[in-house]
């Protein structure tokens, strides 16, 4: 009984063994049926437009770098199409297995990110299915620009943009789908979370891009991922202590207008302080050519501080010129006035850049 049990596992083996030979060589009588076509070329050689499904699932959100206007991310990129050349007869599919092939060896999409600013494919894979079904799936980091809107910062919401598009001499043989594949999306894991953003969505859209001269009009496949910052370090840390130092030269509101001499020098100590901790704040935000809230912030709160000195030598003035009591009753009316307008002042502010 033994050797009979060793001749049945041989013989199952050799079966499988022979299936596999017969199935590539069914591939090979395939494609050289089709009158030894160039598997390099376009599927449709070049007639008609070839669809391709493209996802991309992420897998590590680097950072965001708004002062040089870019962003790093990690995933897999995914691309489908049919090329009929791959197909084999139903009867020839004997294996069920997808053959692996190399780039060089049949015809991929040329594809580049139009935001790309440095580009490394780890590792990637290339499969056809019996039914000529061809699945590129590339493992990348990337690093890419994007334009960020920052009127409303710190309390701003950016979406980060991934552009695909065909490379200048393959813009009519592609056309993107209108749908991203279903494996689309964004990693669970801690790798795509970031201190300063929260992830809010992950989109994609097929737009069609104008030309110009020297580029014609084409479709891209556009991915966005929509970011919202967390505000509360810069409410702590920046906002606070600036709201604290505003309101600090309040206080000499409460000192008689005759001690001129150091009252004036609190908001005046106030105001540098005000300058260094702007210049210690703008050091990581872009040179942006608009204000934006925290820009406003800091204005008004220089603003306020250059009024309190512009009070206190009024009221001095007037005193010297033996009309104390009304420089008494301007003096005292800005205890309550100075703190009301300030925060009157911010609130103003919040509507015209978040409302």
């Amino acid at each position: 009984m033994r050797p009979k049990i060793l001749s049945r596992r041989s013989l199952t083996l050799a079966v499988f063994v022979a299936f596999a030979f017969m199935r590539v060589a069914a591939a090979t009588s395939a494609w050289s049926a089709e009158g030894k076509a160039d598997l390099r070329q376009s599927p449709t050689g070049g007639k008609s437009p070839v669809e391709v499904s493209v996802g991309m699932y992420v897998t590590n959100l680097v950072g965001i770098d708004e002062t040089r206007e870019t962003f790093e991310v990690g995933g897999c990129l995914i691309g489908t199409w049919q090329d009929p050349r791959l197909a084999l007869p139903g009867n020839q599919n004997v294996s069920g297995q997808d053959l692996t092939f190399r780039l060089e060896d049949i015809w991929t999409p040329a594809i580049d990110a139009a935001n790309s600013v440095s580009h490394k494919t780890i590792s990637y894979l290339l499969q056809a299915d019996p039914k000529g079904n061809v699945t590129y799936v590339e493992h990348f980091d990337a690093a890419l620009s994007n334009d960020y809107l920052l009127r409303k910062f710190p309390f701003d919401t950016q979406v980060l943009r991934f552009e695909f598009q065909p490379f200048l001499s393959a813009a009519s043989e592609i056309r993107f789908a209108d749908k991203a594949l279903p494996s689309t999306g964004i990693s669970p894991e801690q790798h795509t979370e970031l201190a300063s953003w929260r992830i809010r969505e992950l989109s994609y859209t097929a737009e069609k891009v104008t030309g110009n001269a020297f580029v014609p009009d084409e479709r891209e496949a556009l991915f966005k991922i929509v970011m919202e910052r967390r505000s509360g370090f810069y409410i702590w840390k920046v906002f606070l202590p600036l709201f604290m130092l505003t309101m600090i030269p309040a206080l000499v509101f409460w000192i008689d207008v005759k001690e001129f001499d150091w009252i004036l020098k609190v908001p005046m100590t106030m105001l540098l302080s005000m300058v260094a901790f702007e210049f210690a704040v703008a050091r990581d935000l872009p040179r942006i050519g608009y204000v934006t809230f925290l820009d406003a912030v800091f204005i008004v709160s220089f603003a306020f501080c250059f009024l309190c000195m512009f009070e206190i030598t009024f009221v001095y003035l007037i005193q010297k010129a033996a009309r104390r009591p009304l420089a008494v009753r301007i003096h005292e009316a800005g205890r309550w006035a100075y703190p009301a307008a300030y925060v009157v002042a911010l609130f103003v502010l919040a509507i015209c850049f978040l409302g």
